[in-house]
């Protein structure tokens, strides 16, 4: 039994606490939070910062952690993705090794969970050895809707591998200048039947919503680029979200990455459309890709769930929950730190459903704890993180 005492506790699913100590069982579950006075300080373990649970991270490419260094930065999103499509393949060796690199850089920063995009199964041996949980999505594209069938199929091929490595999985659309209304229409009911979540790159930059409500801009010269024809397109006159989230059943836990552009009449129609969307802020990577990031004051506002990854080490510097979040209060300082770790840790664990295990420290569950170091008055700009459990 540990008994773990800190300036502040933040249990997640109540307000935080001060004076109280987190009791835990030797195999990491949670017994109990009592107060501080119930005990003599010798009994203790006691820290000074803040004990929190175990991060979770929602959206991650772990198969392109070779990629770290390789790109501009602030390049704009359709000149990134013709740069990765075009410098992504590599020796097995060097991409394993990063992946190896990638998985224990996300350990010592205190993540326990990922939801972990894959195109490919080069991920699954290392995701097999459950040093984390890992939901895979496997990520499909078909921007053609002829190939839509073919894609899924494909996609199924890859699930299937998956699940031999033991890997909890499910099939994802890329993002919406890549797949067609047939794929995410295919998806989503695949992922209905099975009960597992979704998720798709969405509302990244103004270039996604041009080329539907106009059928111009940067993605054109993209997929020109890559000697793609794209004549099958029509743009809708509607947004990218207003045009595709349609096609998603409201059923299915579907996650929206980065949201860089959402607008409060975005995110407004898409609550009251889809009752089971969950937000990702990516915000390092918005920085790295499209210099912003998401006006998350007001999307916190109009939401009911908002979750926090760190996309991929091609588009950013570091796999680190923390370092996302000082990076949102240090653009918007007035959002609490309660919020915060909330996004990063209970509400992740919602989406991959696995809230009966991680995201916070009721009784029962065995969420890892991480201790945050340095912290003054709940401000993380000096704060450090280290995985006590």
């Amino acid at each position: 039994m540990r008994f773990l005492a800190a300036d502040i506790i933040f249990p997640i699913s109540n307000l935080p606490l001060n004076n109280h100590v987190l009791i835990i069982e030797d195999d990491g579950t949670i017994q109990a939070i009592q107060q501080r006075s119930d005990f003599e300080d010798a009994q203790l373990e006691i820290f000074s910062g803040a004990l929190v649970p175990g991060f979770i991270n929602t959206h991650c490419h772990i198969e392109l952690s070779h990629l770290k260094n390789k790109f501009p930065e602030k390049t704009g999103l359709p000149e990134f993705l013709t740069l990765v499509t075009k410098d992504r393949a590599h020796l097995n060796e060097e991409i394993l090794k990063a992946i190896d690199a990638a998985e224990k850089e996300m350990l010592e920063n205190g993540i326990v969970a990922v939801g972990d995009i894959s195109n490919l199964p080069i991920s699954f041996a290392q995701k097999a050895k459950r040093n984390l949980y890992y939901h895979t999505f496997v990520e499909l594209f078909a921007f053609d809707p002829m190939n839509a069938f073919k894609a899924v199929e494909a996609g199924n091929k890859l699930l299937a591998e998956a699940r031999g490595f033991g890997i909890h999985a499910s099939l994802a659309p890329h993002a919406t200048y890549s797949v067609s209304h047939e794929l995410i229409k295919g998806i989503s009911a695949a992922c209905f039947e099975t009960g597992k979540p979704t998720s798709i790159h969405m509302l990244e930059s103004n270039d996604e919503n041009e080329l539907y409500v106009r059928g111009t801009g940067l993605f054109r010269k993209f997929y020109r680029d890559l000697g793609r024809d794209i004549k099958h397109f029509t743009p809708t006159g509607k947004t990218a979200l207003e045009s595709l989230l349609p096609d998603f059943n409201p059923q299915v836990k579907t996650l929206l990455v980065h949201n860089t552009i959402a607008t409060q009449w975005d995110v407004e129609w898409a609550e009251d459309l889809h009752p089971n969307l969950f937000w990702c802020f990516c915000p390092n990577a918005n920085v790295f890709i499209e210099d912003r990031i998401p006006d998350i004051p007001m999307l916190m506002n109009h939401v009911q769930y908002i979750t926090i990854g760190t996309d991929s080490l091609a588009s950013n510097h570091t796999l680190s929950i923390l370092e996302e979040l000082k990076t949102i209060q240090n653009k918007f300082p007035e959002i609490a730190t309660a919020d915060l770790m909330r996004w990063a840790t209970l509400y992740g664990a919602k989406f991959l459903g696995i809230d009966d295990k991680f995201g916070s420290f009721d009784v029962g569950k065995k969420p890892g704890v991480n201790l945050l170091a340095d912290m003054i008055d709940a401000n993380l700009a000096l704060a450090t993180v280290k995985r006590l459990i």
